[in-house]
């Protein structure tokens, strides 16, 4: 496939900034908000992922610059995918991306990583994906949730390869208390008007209450190789919701830390946390370490 390089001189319409994570700390609504703006595209498909999930780039760059053909005059086109900082799992992402769009600019919002932590586990379990039922399991068996969490390790290898200036680091609080602020930054860091007033920035978006998990029979079904397959073909669409109903059962409360499993993620997250605060001008009790109180939002 052709370089990223060279799609520049084919007429391609290419990214120039990207919102990499983390995830569950308000990149879906920050990347909603973003597109409302009538200078910025943003991709109608959700995290397109392209950089760090094989089966995506395996796709090629026709495929990934079919994403953006719509962007028309907009000045800030890009995407949204925060598997993107992920880059203990994905340690191919930087060069990739940077190879296809060599003046990048990055967004990374970040957010306290023990209630994040936690949503993420919802998210990924209202998903049907494979992960363990409990907890304090999938922290110690899924690489990704550690990883994810280690913010100041995932921006500084960025940082080194892109500057300070082409990067923007916002905090999921600081986002959830004034996000009309948080915006302007944004359109500032993207060269498009910070003055443009997005409407509905403060209403909640993907919200853990509601969501749903696997009984045993689906999560059992979900493990065989051609389940996928089979309910695609057998099962008309029109039955699909209806079935699932039957076999699932809301998340009616945040999962709940135990103590070896709380000192065992601080740990490891707890230099990174430090030194991203610090870097960041924040006190060093800006995002309180200390174990959660059972079923707390």
């Amino acid at each position: 496939m052709p370089s990223g390089r060279q799609l520049q001189y084919l007429g391609v319409i290419k990214p120039g900034y990207f919102v990499i994570g983390a995830t569950k700390a308000g990149t879906t609504s920050l990347c909603e908000l973003l597109g409302e703006h009538p200078d910025v595209y943003m991709t109608p498909m959700k995290e397109p992922q392209f950089f760090s999930f094989p089966h995506r780039y395996a796709k090629g760059y026709e495929w990934y610059a079919s994403l953006f053909v719509d962007a028309g005059d907009c000045k800030a086109v890009g995407e949204g995918s925060t598997s993107y900082s992920w880059l203990g799992v994905y340690p191919q992402v930087v060069d990739r991306l940077l190879e296809y769009s060599p003046d990048a600019r990055i967004i990374y919002m970040v957010r306290n990583p023990l209630p994040r932590l936690e949503s993420l586990w919802i998210e990924m379990r209202h998903h049907g994906m494979s992960i363990p039922a409990s907890f304090a399991k999938t922290l110690r068996c899924c690489p990704e949730f550690i990883d994810s969490s280690l913010y100041s390790s995932q921006i500084s290898q960025y940082r080194r390869r892109i500057g300070e200036q082409r990067l923007l680091v916002l905090f999921f609080e600081d986002f959830t208390a004034d996000p009309e602020a948080q915006l302007r930054r944004c359109f500032e860091h993207l060269g498009v008007d910070p003055q443009v007033e997005i409407e509905g920035a403060r209403d909640p978006r993907n919200v853990w209450k509601g969501k749903h998990q696997d009984r045993a029979i689906l999560a059992a079904m979900r493990r065989v190789p051609i389940y996928n397959r089979l309910r695609d073909k057998v099962v008309p669409k029109s039955w699909r919701r209806a079935i699932k109903r039957t076999l699932v059962r809301p998340i009616e409360h945040r999962p709940q830390w135990d103590g070896p499993t709380h000192q065992w993620v601080v740990d490891r997250i707890g230099p990174d946390v430090a030194e991203l605060l610090e870097c960041y001008g924040k006190p060093s009790d800006y995002w309180s370490m200390d174990r959660p109180a059972a079923g707390s939002d």
